[in-house]
């Protein structure tokens, strides 16, 4: 249960990062500062989510 939280709550900072770059490429451009820290933000939770699914994959075999 708990990998499956991780899961969603990673899924869920990954789509809010997706969505932030959307912004910065078609609507309006952010500072480097802030891009540079979606971007560490979304490696992180690259991680977590790539984890936390191997983690639930496991479980059901």
């Amino acid at each position: 249960m708990k990998a499956k939280k991780i899961f969603i709550i990673s899924l869920i900072i990954m789509i809010i990062t997706v969505v932030c770059m959307g912004i910065n490429w078609f609507i309006s451009p952010f500072s480097d500062i802030v891009i540079r820290i979606i971007g560490g933000i979304m490696l992180i939770d690259l991680f977590v989510l790539s984890y936390s699914t191997v983690k639930l994959k496991s479980k059901r075999n």
